[in-house]
């Protein structure tokens, strides 16, 4: 039986990856996904950029969807082409990024989806998440790139339910507030399963509905792969090389 494997946010660390897939034994009929953040932090963007865009032309369909890192690199491309300057300093790990990134990667970016259906599994792949009681079409392309933290619904001044679509990063919600925000995925119940990156687990978090897969390598933590339809996990640790980067480019 074929698998569709679907592979945590690379960040740079390209062995990792590539060990990782090794450890898949991928198959002729195997189909391998990405959940986005290719770039950035780790050793080797540009060519975690270049095995994705291999992999990619090879099966013949979309193989990765849009995350955020790749989106702030999109505006910075924008910007320096229309006014050959940044408006505010880049954060440097960027800056290592742009000098490996090449034209036809940013093309690339340009043309990545915001999410990536698999009807066969009844799954959607986003980079973030998803907000609750929003069909994936109408999603904010904020939430699927950023969402963390939520309060859905908020009282007005005259007692009536009005939604809230702001999202926070869980250590941006007020104190006096945390008992009405919280992540996401405690109001996700389906019916699609979504599979997401962007926030770092300890280990996987993996439900009926949901499956977070960033289980923060470059931090020197671990790489994840989730694999449909088995609902298996490998998982590849970091290489110290990837964490020793992060660190000394900060």
């Amino acid at each position: 039986m074929s698998r569709d494997i679907i592979i945590g946010d690379l960040h740079g660390c390209l062995e990792e990856t590539k060990a990782l897939l090794d450890k898949c034994k991928v198959m002729p009929g195997d189909r391998i996904f990405f959940v986005g953040d290719l770039v950035d932090r780790g050793p080797n963007s540009a060519g975690c950029v270049d095995l994705v865009m291999e992999i990619e032309k090879k099966q013949g369909i979309r193989s990765c969807v849009l995350g955020n890192h790749e989106s702030k690199h999109i505006e910075h491309e924008h910007e320096f082409r229309n006014t050959n300057t940044f408006s505010r300093p880049l954060p440097h790990t960027h800056v290592v990024t742009r000098g490996q990134l090449r034209p036809e990667h940013y093309a690339w970016f340009e043309s990545m989806p915001l999410y990536i259906r698999l009807p066969e599994h009844n799954a959607i792949i986003v980079h973030a998440g998803v907000f609750p009681y929003v069909p994936i079409e109408a999603q904010n392309s904020h939430h699927l790139l950023h969402i963390q933290s939520i309060c859905p619904w908020n009282t007005d001044d005259y007692g009536n339910i009005a939604w809230n679509t702001t999202t926070l990063w869980p250590s941006k919600v007020p104190a006096n507030e945390r008992d009405r925000w919280m992540f996401w995925t405690n109001f996700w119940n389906g019916p699609e399963l979504v599979v997401f990156g962007h926030s770092v687990f300890d280990r996987p978090l993996v439900t009926e509905h949901l499956a977070g897969i960033d289980g923060g390598a470059v931090f020197g933590m671990k790489l994840h792969a989730f694999v449909l339809p088995e609902r298996t996990m490998f998982q590849r640790s970091a290489n110290v090389r990837c964490f020793t980067f992060l660190h000394a480019t900060y």
